[in-house]
């Protein structure tokens, strides 16, 4: 499952970043003095990646988007909802069970509340790096992470091959 780049002559590689998340996030790409490489999937196979070759005169422009947070905050309001009216009634249920049902209590409920009250904070200022080509559009959105030091790790790779395409030549845009 090897990224690589069989370079022309003459060209020379500015940057190669590699990111390999969890659940079979992958996230590869490369820029040099004339193409971008960026990362693939053949037949939507679990570990079939490859490098696509996109040479310089097919990429529009390479920019940085800020994530619009509004679905990831809906997201939260309903896990707020879900887990805090689950987590009230199973408690209501534990402290007054009826006399031949068992109590019963999960943490899953509020696991789901805490994890409602934490994304607001983790999605915030995550960034879509978004190649514009002539057929198409490349995408990479980050994975939320919980740590810092992923999230800063995201933030290095985009800014690794915003300045590698500046370098390149190519329009880079941040929004």
């Amino acid at each position: 499952m090897a990224f690589e780049i069989n370079p022309q002559p003459g060209e020379q590689v500015l940057a190669r970043k590699e990111f390999r998340g969890s659940h079979s996030h992958i996230f590869a790409m490369a820029v040099s003095n004339q193409a971008l490489y960026l990362s693939a999937q053949k037949w939507a196979l679990k570990d079939d990646w490859y490098f696509k070759r996109v040479l310089l005169d097919e990429v529009k422009d390479v920019c940085l988007k800020k994530q619009k947070p509004l679905i990831l905050l809906l997201m939260s309001v309903v896990m707020i909802a879900i887990g805090g009216s689950v987590s009230i009634i199973m408690l209501m249920n534990t402290y007054d069970p009826t006399p031949r049902q068992p109590a019963y209590g999960s943490g899953w409920p509020i696991a789901i509340l805490v994890g409602g009250l934490v994304i607001p904070f983790i999605a915030r200022g995550r960034r879509t790096l978004v190649v514009r080509l002539k057929k198409g559009k490349f995408r990479w959105k980050p994975q939320l992470a919980l740590d810092r030091k992923t999230r800063e790790l995201y933030a290095e790779i985009q800014r690794d091959i915003m300045g590698a395409c500046r370098k390149a030549g190519l329009q880079t845009i941040e929004e």
